[in-house]
């Protein structure tokens, strides 16, 4: 049984509580903690745990901790539990710097710990189905990758999100990896990338809003598009495929909305082919954002020793890749104002 320490009880910790109550025979969640004291003790009631103010008080009692806090914190947080001997699961992105990120690397090794990066579409089943469907050569080869997410934060209380220094940039440095990992994952290397950015309003540092182009080593082109200052979201997630014979398509789509409704939000995922001769639903589903898919791999690496799909190697290449492209954009002024 894997004792679990939970860091950050914010909005998205209730996911991982979720899903750690799915998996009763294999882990439970021990404390939850954060400094301000009615989060910690809200998540904690929630997941059956005790609340801590501080995480290391916490550290000699669990095996596993997952950290779910703001981008500058992830490389000290994870460096002192992955010192400790702890299995760490990180939210995305993986730290704010590549040199961050290879001093969790070369922690982890050294103590022998599994670190993992909380990248969750990859493993949802519907995106498993899509990539099978994209890979697998009946629709001949891939051409052309194209990812949306649609989000509106006007009205909520950014904090941290709203400062580069904590955030480590924009929308595209926090939130369009979760694209990024897939296409990656789906199409490989990438040779070059470059982006845009702009503001929707939002009153942050960073772009709210941005685009970027891909060109992957296998000849395979890539866009992302992402703003978190839309009018009015609708489909939240859109991963969209262009294959030689057919476009496929995954939507993600809430049923409410997922800032309010959080983990208990309903969804509707589908999977569409539209080829020459008409459209064809291949998959329908009620799987949404969740992390219980996640956990499972998570876990299952643990215990065999294994590398996970998102592992530090990974979850680097996509920061070095945010991190050239923003170089890029601001060698020519194309992430600013005006």
């Amino acid at each position: 049984m894997h004792r679990i320490g939970l860091i950050g009880c914010g909005w998205f910790a209730p996911f991982h509580v979720a899903a750690v109550q799915s998996m009763r025979d294999r882990a439970r969640i021990v404390w939850a903690a954060d400094p301000e004291a009615d989060k910690a003790q809200r998540i904690a009631a929630e997941s059956g745990a005790r609340a801590l103010a501080d995480y290391r008080e916490g550290l000699a009692d669990v095996d596993v901790v997952v950290a779910i806090v703001p981008h500058h914190l992830h490389h000290p947080v994870a460096m002192h539990c992955l010192e400790a001997g702890k299995h760490v699961l990180l939210e995305k992105p993986m730290a704010l710097t590549v040199a961050e990120c290879d001093d969790m690397i070369a922690t982890a090794e050294a103590s022998g710990c599994t670190l993992m990066v909380g990248y969750p579409t990859r493993y949802c089943a519907a995106m498993q189905a899509f990539r099978r469907h994209v890979t697998g050569g009946d629709q001949g080869p891939l051409v052309m990758l194209d990812g949306c997410m649609d989000e509106s934060l006007h009205g909520y209380a950014l904090g941290w999100l709203s400062r580069r220094a904590t955030l480590g940039g924009g929308v595209f440095f926090s939130s369009s990896p979760h694209m990024l990992d897939v296409m990656l994952w789906i199409a490989g290397p990438v040779r070059h990338a470059a982006m845009v950015g702009g503001r929707a309003g939002l009153a942050m540092e960073g772009e709210d809003t941005a685009v970027s182009i891909l060109k992957f080593e296998s000849g395979v082109i890539g866009t992302t598009r992402h703003t978190w200052g839309s009018p009015k979201p609708r489909t939240w997630y859109t991963m969209r495929a262009m294959c030689r014979d057919a476009w496929i398509t995954l939507t993600t789509t809430p049923i409410g909305d997922v800032l309010t409704d959080g983990a208990r939000c309903r969804w509707d995922t589908r999977i569409m082919a539209l080829h020459a001769t008409g459209e064809e639903l291949l998959l329908q589903s009620e799987e949404g954002l969740d992390v219980t898919p996640e956990w499972t791999h998570f876990l299952d690496c643990i215990e065999a020793g294994t590398e996970p799909q998102t592992g530090g190697r990974t979850a680097r290449a996509i920061i070095e890749l945010v991190q050239n492209a923003y170089a890029q954009a601001d060698a020519v002024g194309a992430n600013v104002e005006g």
